[in-house]
């Protein structure tokens, strides 16, 4: 399961700039920031979240 768990969460990291980048506003570095983010912050709270 921690597998399957760190294989989402890099490609979280890895889609988010991919799909920019597929929908015509290139790959700038926000779009790396914000894929890095969402996906660290996958793999640090995991599917189903805590309360902060």
């Amino acid at each position: 399961m921690a597998l399957v768990h760190r294989l989402i969460s890099v490609g979280i990291a890895i889609a988010v700039p991919a799909v920019a980048f597929l929908a015509g506003a290139g790959a700038a570095f926000e779009f790396f920031v914000l894929g890095a983010t969402l996906g660290f912050a996958y793999w640090y709270w995991g599917p189903t979240g805590t309360l902060l």
